[in-house]
């Protein structure tokens, strides 16, 4: 009976004492501290590789106000690329979003003492997040977790970066000399028919060929009549032009003319050789023979 006794309690003890560890257990299972989403999400390919960052959302409030634990942190976050070798990280709290329990991680250079590491194009890094991360109520992740991601092959990408701009410089010229090659047709016709082109204006119309040759044909002789009658007008003008200065030109008076006939008395005495001709004839002239020199200025004064 006392065995019985002894058994029974021991067995009380045991439940006794394990009843807190369950408790414990369930309330971390409890918590309900894990990961939403990520930015970008676990096995992408094509990451950027300036700028290699990821942003993790949490189910909780990640900005603990602890210096300490804010370190601790950071210290279960580590980035591995393919040969294994680490990548220093840096950890960025977001005020603006700590409700959605946003958190970055960024690969960090500036105290980098491994010039051989750095982020690569068409490689894959593995970022761990550690089961000892902390919530800003104290909340332990409890578990680790991997995100991969494929970083983007810059040379490809550089590659196809050139013929997609060939290509479009390509497609622009070719557009372009399509364009000038249709203006210039365009042109062309204009010049020829002036719109009236005989077999577009025949499917347009229903009519027949030969009509719309005529109906062209009489259209360009009544033109070239017009033309021709305006060129003859502006022929006879520039002739009478001509005429017209041709007489200006040529004008001349028809003969001498005395000085009286402008209704002037004075009279003119002619010295030197001239008195010559003026003895031969006395008529008209303004010094008669045998007269004297008053009588001379007396006629002056008449």
């Amino acid at each position: 009976m006392k065995r019985v006794i002894a058994l029974v309690l021991v067995l009380i003890t045991m439940i006794v004492m394990a009843a807190p560890a369950a408790f414990a257990a369930d309330k971390a299972a409890d918590t309900g501290f894990s990961i939403v989403t990520t930015s970008p999400k676990d096995g992408q390919k094509g990451v950027a590789v300036d700028n290699f960052s990821v942003k993790i959302y949490f189910s909780k409030e990640m900005m603990p106000t602890s210096e300490a634990i804010r370190k601790a942190n950071e210290k279960q976050f580590v980035l591995k690329d393919e040969e294994g070798k680490k990548v220093p990280v840096k950890v960025y709290y977001s005020e603006k979003e700590k409700k959605r329990g946003l958190m970055m991680v960024a690969a960090d250079y500036s105290n980098n003492n491994e010039k051989n590491v750095q982020i690569k194009g068409a490689s894959t890094y593995v970022l761990t997040i550690g089961k000892g991360l902390q919530s800003t109520d104290g909340s332990l992740y409890g578990k680790n977790t991997k995100i991969t991601l494929t970083t983007l092959n810059q040379q490809r990408s550089t590659y196809v970066y050139m013929i997609l701009m060939v290509l479009m410089m390509g497609g622009m010229i070719f557009f372009t000399m399509r364009s000038a090659k249709k203006a210039k047709e365009k042109e062309k016709d204009e010049k020829t028919t002036k719109g009236a082109n005989p077999y577009k204006e025949a499917k347009k119309t229903g009519k027949s060929i030969e009509e719309i040759v005529e109906k062209n044909k009489k259209a360009k002789a009544k033109q070239q009549a017009a033309i021709e009658r305006q060129k003859a007008h502006e022929a006879e003008l520039e002739a009478e032009i001509l005429e017209k200065m041709r007489k200006e030109k040529n004008k001349r008076v028809s003969g001498p003319r005395p000085i009286s006939a402008a209704g002037s008395a004075y009279k003119v005495e002619v010295k030197g050789p001239a008195k010559a001709e003026e003895k031969k004839s006395s008529k008209g002239t303004t010094n008669p023979k045998n007269q004297s020199g008053k009588k001379k200025n007396s006629k002056k004064k008449k």
